[in-house]
């Protein structure tokens, strides 16, 4: 797999956007070389919850991986009455990462791609018409590179500055499910700049703790579970970044062979934490312009960014609304109060953020 061999496309990460992008990719025929630095199955910090529109931009079902199907969400204030956000149809599906990651690398094997574990990515090497990756010991070459390796990858530490690009930081356990339904929570008094969960999973809970200024602590998140649900037992206790600015992000400066997806791209969005969705299309976007060029259709970087236009805009907004929000939690949880206000959340968080939307969340928010 090594030596003179050129991939169509090489693929750093197997998480959800580097298998949205080279499932794609193999599934149109192309040769692609999925790369990670751990085997599969493997333990991800993740709440694991998809929203329905996360569930539809997916190429196959998950249905086998779904550990219990939500349609009620209830959010929290220090100040007010809980808010509870109801939906006739689902909001969203829980899965735990570790089997919806194995679940995702096997159909994209399946389809095509080639896995392969490495020791890490060492240096990256442009020219005009390939792409070299060296790891530990071996080098390989392909057309283009995408990059899905994580908040902290080396794809864009070696390929751009990444000026535009920030980060949150989560906590989380997971811990048995007590005998009465939970339901779905996300609670805005936990933490500063940010919120704490609480995501039902069947046979057990998987509580956390999110902010977007790094700084939330191992107690802190052990508290919160002993406040909530009144048991120090929690096992697993793991942290993640989440990689966000993509709305920040103006110009394709990876060259025009290496795109970045998922939160390597920053590409969660930071007024929910949700990271999957923002994957999948991110990844799907970088093989939809891979594809593009190489029917003679369009410049690869050209169509990356045409593709993704529309969502870094929501990006954008988004972040704008989660400085307003989290400046003054208080002040939201009021406009949420008001009827029409739910049905819209319910409405945007299930089937996707727009701007107009999310305008009108900090117009009321600031009322």
């Amino acid at each position: 797999m090594s030596g003179e061999t050129v991939w169509d496309a090489i693929v750093v990460g197997a998480g959800p956007a580097g298998c949205a992008a080279a499932y794609d990719l193999a599934s149109a025929g192309q040769s692609v070389l999925l790369v990670d630095k751990k085997d599969f199955p493997r333990h991800k910090a993740c709440a694991g919850g998809l929203t329905i529109k996360a569930v539809q931009a997916l190429r196959y079902s998950i249905q086998p991986v779904v550990r219990q199907v939500v349609g009620r969400v209830r959010l929290v204030s220090s100040t007010d009455p809980d808010v509870l956000l109801k939906s006739r149809e689902p909001i969203c599906v829980m899965t735990v990462r570790a089997e919806l990651d194995e679940f995702c690398l096997s159909k994209t094997i399946a389809a095509g791609a080639c896995f392969k574990r490495i020791q890490g990515v060492q240096e990256i090497v442009r020219s005009g018409t390939t792409v070299v990756v060296n790891t530990a010991g071996e080098s390989y070459r392909a057309r283009f590179l995408v990059g899905a390796d994580g908040a902290s990858g080396q794809v864009r530490r070696l390929c751009a500055d990444g000026s535009w690009f920030s980060q949150g930081f989560a906590l989380e356990v997971q811990t048995a499910a007590p005998k009465k339904d939970v339901d779905l929570t996300f609670d805005f008094a936990a933490v500063s700049n940010g919120y704490g969960w609480i995501f039902p999973k069947g046979d057990h809970l998987n509580v956390g703790v999110y902010s977007q200024s790094p700084g939330v602590t191992r107690s802190q998140l052990l508290s919160y579970v002993k406040d909530q649900l009144g048991t120090a037992c929690a096992d697993h206790v793991t942290g993640q970044y989440l990689g966000m600015g993509a709305g920040e992000f103006v110009q394709q400066d990876f060259a025009d062979r290496v795109f970045m997806v998922g939160d390597a791209g920053g590409f969660a969005d930071a007024l929910t934490g949700e990271g999957i969705y923002g994957a999948l299309h991110s990844g799907q976007a970088a093989a939809s312009a891979i594809l593009a060029e190489t029917r003679g259709e369009g410049r690869a970087a050209e169509v990356f960014a045409g593709y993704l236009h529309g969502y870094r805009q929501t990006l954008r907004f988004s972040s704008r609304a989660a400085m307003a929000f989290y400046a003054n939690p208080a002040r939201g949880f009021r406009a949420m109060r008001l009827p029409f206000l739910r049905r819209s959340l319910v409405r945007t968080y299930t089937h996707g953020l727009n701007v107009k939307s999310l305008a009108m969340r900090v117009a009321l928010s600031r009322c």
